[in-house]
């Protein structure tokens, strides 16, 4: 377990809201994607950025998971990071498109990192909707974390327990578990 910095994630929560160009506000949010998941133990960045061979589709952040000694032993081999810093919720297409992304991948399980949520307020409706259609029609899972989640966490045990209890919710109660601001 190592401990964050809650000086570091503010100032990158404060670094990408203040970006002026939506590129650069992905950019920041992705440092401190990166920031977040680069302190966990068994985990190594992949690749930032990175395109699939036909040029179609871009992966924000990908993390290699080495499941043997990984705080996120549960989830796969890679793990792909969506990066969303945009002042209305992520859509049900946002969604949508993050998990056809996933499922070109051999990966099950994608995160969404979206400081404003997702649209709908329960499983049935807009993005929450689209996230249990990618479980059952792709053996997707997303796995969202917001700002407010973000604010909470004081290490990477905090980390990994709340996308194992997301994990759970989504794979056995067919749930989708965020915190709003």
């Amino acid at each position: 377990m190592s401990k964050f910095s809650t000086i570091r994630i503010k100032e990158l929560l404060e670094k990408s809201d203040a970006a002026k160009l939506p590129d650069h506000k992905g950019a920041a949010l992705e440092e401190l994607g990166c920031y977040l998941f680069g302190k966990m133990k068994g985990l190594e960045l992949y690749g930032k950025n990175k395109f699939n061979k036909s040029g179609s589709r871009e992966l924000d952040i990908i993390f290699t998971n080495d499941r043997r000694t990984s705080e996120l032993h549960f989830l796969d081999g890679f793990i792909p990071i969506e990066c969303k810093n945009t002042t209305k919720k992520t859509t049900s297409d946002q969604v949508n498109w993050f998990a056809n992304k996933v499922s070109d991948t051999t990966c099950r399980y994608g995160i969404l990192l979206t400081l404003s949520g997702v649209t709908g307020k329960d499983e049935t409706e807009a993005a929450k909707s689209e996230i249990m259609r990618a479980v059952s029609k792709f053996g997707i899972g997303i796995l969202v974390l917001t700002r407010a989640e973000i604010l909470d966490m004081r290490s990477t045990l905090d980390l990994a327990n709340l996308l194992q209890q997301k994990w759970r919710a989504l794979c056995l109660e067919e749930k989708v578990e965020f915190e709003f601001d």
